[in-house]
């Protein structure tokens, strides 16, 4: 008997960790509510918008705050490449950006104005919104943030003794005018579609 406690016990202890409850802060402007991740790793996101001085090596990047960077495409010294996720628009759509290691390069920048969109396809949809809230049909989705380039989707889930918070971290590997694909934590690819509007 002692043996089959002792293997039981990691598996105890992963359940517990993976089932932990999360906590929220809401905003009270368009940036996404924050979702605390089920990591120690805090989020280096920053929230904004393009600049006029945008081109094709250094994006203007204004922050909500008001200070303005200007960010390199591609890492001076390594030559990495910044990932960009959606279309370059200048003043009218809001961004997020993480940076690479030395902080005047690019290492994420998504569209956010374009992600926020009602996606579907054949198994479902997600109505993002720019509050952080989600409607969703096919998964039980009901908020969303961005973490370090990562999107999370959270839902709600009762637990027995109580209601946790699951968040699915998931890549975002193309996001278009009028298609989004995600990567989640399996590796399986989701392919979406803009629902079109009558």
């Amino acid at each position: 008997m002692k043996k089959a406690h002792f293997y039981l016990l990691p598996v105890a202890v992963l359940c517990l960790a993976s089932c932990r409850p999360t906590t929220q802060q809401s905003t009270t402007d368009d940036t996404p509510v924050d979702t605390l991740p089920p990591t120690l790793i805090p989020d280096s996101t920053l929230w904004g918008h393009l600049g006029e001085g945008t081109g094709m090596s250094v994006l203007e990047f204004i922050t909500d705050a008001g200070d303005t960077l200007e960010v390199y495409r591609t890492n001076q010294l390594t030559g990495q490449d910044g990932i960009l996720s959606g279309d370059i628009r200048v003043a009218s759509d809001h961004f997020a950006v993480t940076l690479q290691n030395d902080g005047a390069s690019l290492l994420t920048a998504i569209n956010v104005s374009q992600l926020t969109q009602h996606w579907t396809n054949d198994n479902g949809s997600l109505d993002i919104r720019p509050d952080g809230s989600i409607t969703s049909q096919g998964q039980a989705y009901n908020g969303w943030s961005l973490w370090n380039g990562h999107i999370l989707l959270s839902s709600e889930q009762q637990h027995e003794y109580a209601r946790v918070t699951r968040i699915d971290t998931m890549d975002i590997l193309s996001l278009g005018h009028d298609s989004l694909i995600i990567r989640d934590h399996l590796g399986q690819l989701i392919h979406l579609s803009r629902k079109k509007v009558h």
